[in-house]
């Protein structure tokens, strides 16, 4: 039997904040399109009443996902207060806040993943790659917090377009389900790209070989680092050399 016969490391599933950060980027980009609509059509108090209504069925969803509790209730519920504000007073402005509430509440997740010196970009690395290093900790952590400002950067758009645009106008869903995106948009590529420069770390892709060719791994530290690292994890895997 060859000695390179070792199954690889399976993906294991995400930790809770990586999904909560997943599931709120997805309602902050659904809900702005999908309210517009629904506010022309319907009104103020049904669609506050459906948002309630989804918002108390995730809490218990939560307390299923979030078995260790790093997620905390406050931050959850506190969502629930807009649409409860609307369906009382039958102004849809509340409900115009809700993206600027889930930008914070990702924020806050961003935030809160840094307490005991790990992060939520650590977490999700460690998710695709369970065998990643210790040593890319220090650049997850700056990410992390970078990432965390760039949303509360964009919460305050989404408020500030809530208060601008009067009550009815169009145009106001997309910019803030979709247009808002693109500064997360371009610091995830510039973060890619300074990922790709600083670690030098490359898959099989023809992207990562043509990096490869451009920037060599062993013409750096971090490069040698990542490089023996994958070297020596490959070795103890039984998987042959990169």
């Amino acid at each position: 039997m060859s000695e390179y016969t070792r199954e690889p490391p399976r993906i294991a599933p995400p930790p809770a904040l990586v999904t909560a950060v997943g599931v709120g980027a997805l309602m902050a980009t659904v809900y702005p399109p999908a309210a517009e609509r629904a506010l022309a059509s319907v009104g103020v108090r049904p669609v506050a009443g459906v948002l309630l209504a989804i918002g108390l069925g995730s809490l218990l969803l939560w307390r299923h996902l979030d078995a260790t509790g790093r997620i905390p209730v406050s931050s959850r519920a506190a969502l629930l207060a807009l649409p409860i504000f609307s369906a009382a007073t039958g102004d849809e402005l509340y409900l115009r806040l809700v993206p600027a509430a889930i930008q914070l509440g990702i924020a806050a997740l961003f935030l809160h993943s840094l307490r005991g010196g790990g992060s939520l970009f650590l977490d999700a690395a460690r998710t695709l790659h369970p065998y990643a290093p210790d040593f890319i900790a220090p650049y997850c952590r700056r990410s992390t917090a970078l990432f965390a400002g760039i949303f509360i950067a964009q919460a305050i758009g989404v408020a500030w377009l809530a208060f601008r645009l009067p009550p009815g106008a169009s145009g106001w869903g997309f910019a803030s389900g979709v247009a808002v995106w693109v500064p997360t948009l371009v610091a995830t590529l510039a973060d890619w790209v300074v990922r790709k420069w600083h670690f030098r770390y490359y898959g099989p892709g023809p992207v990562d070989r043509l990096l490869r060719r451009l920037m060599p791994p062993e013409n750096t530290e971090a490069g040698r680092r990542s490089l023996a690292y994958i070297r020596r994890m490959r070795a103890e895997l039984g998987m042959p050399p990169p």
